[in-house]
């Protein structure tokens, strides 16, 4: 049977109503670690990204050309220089290091959404547990995503082909191959593009399954979710775009606010960043419980839907 979009937002609002508070301090709980290094790696000038695109702009001249030589040597500077390196090490760690809080996050979401009680914000730890077990999920599905990257990077590399095949004497054919080649590396950009988006949509439940059901092992939680969505990762990719136009009225007021200043624009940043991760996220919970077959929410609940007014 075929649910709108709109269907499982309304159970994810009316799972967390009067319960916006906690699941916002559990979002900022799970995003305080990265975004503490993020903050140290800014402040101290080692944030890696930061650096490149400094380093971009000012090899730029006027005219538009690239001084090859600052380049170089910028990029030398970045390469020495240890505390950049040593902060993606950092951003490295946490990313193996907090799954499990991400997986307590789904665990509250999960309760929620089943009208269970609210423990509050400790939830965010009650999959300590699975420590280890959310690390090798993390990897496992990265691999798997990986894996159906594989045939779309072939095409890219094969779009190199002509250009190193062509005929060196003659240059009307290196610039014929070489234009060849330019025609098809965004064709094998876009065969990557789709390949990866199928490949997350794939093993998107993953991470909720092993919060519902923290026993299982990594094997089945992986086969559980190619199950789970084939023949659905349409719908799961339209019920992800059907959240754009939030995200573009989020842009748009991060963007007016920060006019106004810059401390203000940071934290209406931050705020619209964890509500509306949140607000995907249990919406994204709601549409498993309805693919796994469970029942609705309790009937006192439900009847509440319809004093719902239609959110996109």
């Amino acid at each position: 049977m075929y649910y709108p979009p709109i269907f499982w937002k309304m159970k994810a609002r009316i799972a967390l109503r009067q319960h916006w508070q906690t699941a916002l301090l559990i979002a900022l709980v799970v995003s305080l670690p990265s975004l503490l290094v993020q903050g140290i790696s800014s402040f101290t000038g080692s944030s890696l990204l930061i650096r490149l695109q400094e380093l971009v702009y000012g090899s730029l001249s006027s005219s538009g050309t690239v001084n090859e030589e600052a380049l170089r040597t910028g990029l030398e500077t970045i390469q020495n220089t240890p505390q950049i390196w040593i902060m993606q090490g950092l951003n490295l760690l946490i990313w193996l290091l907090t799954p499990f809080l991400a997986l307590g996050q789904y665990n509250w979401m999960l309760m929620r959404l089943r009208g269970q009680e609210d423990p509050g914000v400790s939830a965010v730890f009650s999959r300590l547990s699975v420590f280890l077990k959310g690390i090798g999920l993390r990897l496992m599905v990265s691999l798997r995503i990986l894996l159906y990257l594989l045939p779309g990077i072939a095409v890219y590399a094969l779009s190199f082909v002509p250009l190193f095949t062509a005929d060196r004497s003659s240059r009307i054919s290196v610039l014929s191959s070489a234009n060849t080649s330019l025609s098809l590396v965004p064709v094998s950009l876009i065969v990557i593009a789709v390949l990866g988006i199928i490949g997350a949509l794939t093993y998107l439940p993953a991470n909720i399954l092993l919060a519902d059901q923290p026993d299982s092992r990594i094997g089945e939680v992986l086969r559980h979710s190619r199950e789970l969505t084939r023949g659905r990762r349409g719908r799961l990719f339209f019920l992800l775009l059907s959240f754009l136009p939030l995200a573009m009225v989020r842009t748009f007021l991060i963007t007016f606010v920060s006019a106004l200043g810059t401390i203000p624009g940071l934290m209406v940043e931050l705020l619209t960043s964890l509500a509306m991760n949140t607000y995907v996220y249990v919406t994204l919970c709601a549409c498993i419980r309805t693919l796994l077959g469970e029942k609705d929410l309790p009937e006192k609940e439900a009847e509440s839907l319809s004093e719902e007014e239609p959110l996109q």
